[in-house]
Formats: C-alpha cells, sequence, structure tokens
C-alpha cells in the first residue's frame, strides 16, 4: 500500500512524485515506457526551454489560452524563479536567450532530466518501468491501478500526469482523457497546438525554406476576419509554419473543423502601411525606370517568391518599371499586404508540440489540483485544459501544476 502513486515520469509527473516522497510520502511512480521524460528530451530542439524569464505571473498567463487562468495560484507558489532555483540548488545554472527564452547553460535537456530522475530517487520515491497503466478504480478510499501485466498497485491517492495525445512515441497516447472520463470528469475534445498549416498549393517546392523574421498573417474563416498575428515564419514542405503559424494553429483547426473555408493572408512588409510602402516603389520606379519588375521585387521580398509572385496577378516578369501601369502598382501593393493562401488543413496532433483540451479546468481545484468530483485524485501537466506559446511557458505549466499537486498530499 502507498500513500501517492503518480502516473507518467514526464516533468510534471516526476516533479510531483518527488515532491510527495520528499514530504515524507511513501510514493511510487509508475511509466509505461522503458525511462522517464521522453517528450522532454525533444523540447527545444533537445535543448530544452525549460521556462520563461518574463517577470509577472500575469504576463506569463496571457500567453496560455483562455483556460490558463487556472495556473495563477499554482504559478503563485512555483513560478520560473522557484524551477530556477530548484535546478541551480542541484548543480544546473541557465541562460535567457531572445525572448525570455530560458535554457540549460550546457543546452543538453538531457542535463534537466538527470536532475530531476535524481529528485525523484533521492526523496526516495520507487520507480517502475514498463508499467503501462490499465485501469483505475477507487474502492473506499482506496485507488486500484491495474497495469497490463496483470499486477495491481494501492495507494490513497493518485495523481494523473500522462500527457496528453502529441508525439505518442513519447508515450503520450490520451489513455489519461480516457480514465479522466471514467471517473466521472469532463474531457474538452483533444486537438493540436503550436502545429503547422497545411496549404492547398502547387507551389510549395518553389517556396519550401524561405523564412520571414517579421510577417503579419491574418486568418479568415469564410471572408470573415478571426484571427490576426505577426512574427516569425517559414514555409515548408507541407505548407507555412514558424512561431506566429504555430501560436494560430489552434484557431485554424477550430475555424476548418467548423466546416467553414479558410484561409491565410500573409502581410510581407507588417512594418510599413499601404502608403509608405507605396513610397517606397514610387522612388524605386523613379530610380530604375528601366529595371525588370522581376529584378526590382528581389528588394521587397526573397527571390524565390518573385516569380510565382508575379503569377499570381499576373505581371509579364520582363516588363520594365516604365511599363507597369498604376493599376498593377496596385495589385502589386496589395499582394505584398495581403497574400492569400488557401488552408487544406493542419498537422495532425501526433506531430503537435502540445495538445489543446483536456481535463476541465471546472473540475479541478486550482489551488491543489486534487479533482472536484473524486477525492484523493489529482491531475498534472498537458492532461489538463492548458496550453501556452512556444517560449518555455508549457513547460513551466507542467513543473508548476506538478509541485503543487505533489505538495497539496499531505
Amino acid at each position: 500500500m502507498f500513500d501517492v502513486i503518480v502516473i507518467g515520469a514526464g516533468p510534471a509527473g516526476m516533479m510531483a512524485a518527488g515532491r510527495s516522497a520528499e514530504l515524507g510520502n511513501k510514493t511510487l511512480l509508475l511509466e509505461k515506457t522503458d525511462s522517464s521524460g521522453k517528450k522532454l528530451l525533444l523540447s527545444g530542439n533537445s535543448r530544452c526551454n525549460i521556462t520563461n524569464n518574463c517577470e509577472s505571473v500575469e504576463g506569463f498567463i496571457n500567453n496560455f489560452s483562455e483556460s490558463g487562468k487556472f495556473l495563477r495560484n499554482a504559478f503563485s507558489t512555483f513560478f520560473n524563479k522557484e524551477l530556477l532555483r530548484f535546478f541551480r540548488k542541484r548543480g544546473l545554472d541557465f541562460k535567457v536567450e531572445p525572448g525570455g527564452k530560458v535554457f540549460p547553460i550546457t543546452d543538453r535537456a538531457e542535463d534537466v532530466l538527470y536532475i530531476l530522475v535524481k529528485y525523484v530517487k533521492d526523496s526516495r520515491c520507487q520507480i517502475l518501468y514498463r508499467k503501462e497503466v490499465s485501469d483505475i478504480v477507487k474502492q473506499g478510499d482506496i485507488f486500484e491501478i491495474s497495469t497490463r501485466d496483470s499486477s495491481i498497485y494501492s495507494a490513497k491517492k493518485a495523481i494523473l500526469a500522462t500527457g496528453g495525445l502529441s508525439y505518442p512515441q513519447t508515450g503520450s497516447t490520451g489513455f489519461g482523457f480516457h480514465i479522466a472520463k471514467k471517473l466521472g470528469h469532463t474531457v474538452i475534445k483533444p486537438k493540436p497546438g503550436l502545429t503547422g498549416v497545411i496549404l492547398k498549393t502547387n507551389f510549395l517546392k518553389e517556396w519550401q525554406g524561405v523564412s520571414f523574421e517579421d510577417a503579419g498573417v491574418s486568418v479568415y474563416s469564410g471572408d470573415k476576419l478571426i484571427h490576426k498575428d505577426r512574427g516569425e515564419m517559414i514555409f515548408t514542405h507541407f505548407g507555412i509554419s514558424g512561431p506566429v503559424i504555430l501560436h494560430m494553429s489552434h484557431i485554424v483547426y477550430d475555424a476548418l473543423d467548423s466546416g467553414k473555408r479558410v484561409f491565410l493572408s500573409v502581410d510581407f512588409k507588417p512594418g510599413l502601411n499601404h502608403h509608405e510602402l507605396g513610397l517606397l516603389f514610387h522612388e524605386e520606379f523613379k530610380t530604375n525606370p528601366a529595371r525588370k519588375i522581376s529584378n526590382s521585387l528581389k528588394e521587397f521580398v526573397p527571390a524565390r517568391l518573385v516569380k510565382r509572385f508575379l503569377k499570381a496577378m499576373p505581371i509579364d516578369p520582363d516588363k520594365k518599371l516604365n511599363q507597369v501601369s498604376k493599376e498593377e502598382i496596385k495589385a502589386i501593393l496589395e499582394k505584398l499586404k495581403g497574400f492569400r493562401l488557401n488552408v487544406e488543413s493542419v498537422r495532425p496532433i501526433q506531430e503537435a508540440m502540445v495538445t489543446c483540451g483536456g481535463v476541465s479546468v471546472k473540475e479541478i481545484d486550482p489551488k491543489t489540483m486534487e479533482s472536484k468530483i473524486l477525492k484523493g485524485l489529482y491531475f498534472a501537466g498537458e492532461l489538463i485544459d492548458i496550453d501556452g506559446k512556444t517560449g518555455g511557458y508549457n513547460l513551466q505549466a507542467a513543473f508548476s501544476t506538478g509541485w503543487i499537486a505533489g505538495e497539496s498530499l499531505l
């Protein structure tokens, strides 16, 4: 008989198990795969963007979806400063990169994982690998947890930290959603978050690899503008990706799911309004009247985009600037400020960085992570319906909810 059983040895599960055992609970951590932290090792291109150095809790929460407000209590207790202090105390220092992204100074996710596993073991928590949980039932005040190898483990309290549906090869198969439903919880439909967008176009090979440090992207459902943002973007073999696209991918998914026709409008020059861009064009036309329009456009967009860009209007690429009509100039300006790309779908949830949706936050106590429906059941990490932008936000949420769950078990 254990005091606590934690299911899932990801960041949230390890933090919960370690904290629980550190406080004196007889704790067991069950992991279905052969090792801990498989998804953690992939994070930040295997460098582990562990958190963000955003100083205020409210500013941090603003980088989450609407349900991110649920994290206010957890962050008020265990925030980025506490997280970094935890690791520094154990010998790992960090550095801050653009956007406030915090990485271990060694650039190795393995070093973060090593400390977490050591913390769990040093706290005298027992870890069992290759223990895939098949069922959880509560008999009176005791949780009976069955595994696929026919073992049964008993505990007074249980923490579900099984992750979402993204990267199933790391062990995240959505099992926790099934169990949460079985135990009476509402599960908001899981969907891909922070994933690329697949485009309906035949020129991706021409544009693949072309990137922009600053592009404006608007999402249209039908003919209605539903979202707009600005940031880094890259064309890929399947369509379009990069931070600005990843952050809006769940919005694109919802629009497609509603049955509407969806397209993106890309502003290649978001730092200039139409008038300012027009003045630059006028100066170019005045200075180089005999220059081909195809060569001139390379001053405004990457060279590999020019051919398709002019074909979309259409304008003869060999046309000299002094031969371009006012109507054609207007068309070029409109395309530069709003190039339309029809959307086919988003990349599947299995490839997404995070899972949007999950166990409803309305049914979890934000101060303890305990279920409001079943006493003694706790939740931590991506299993909960919280999702943030790239930049270390999601990992911080995993660590914070894990810490709070582990600390609330006395």
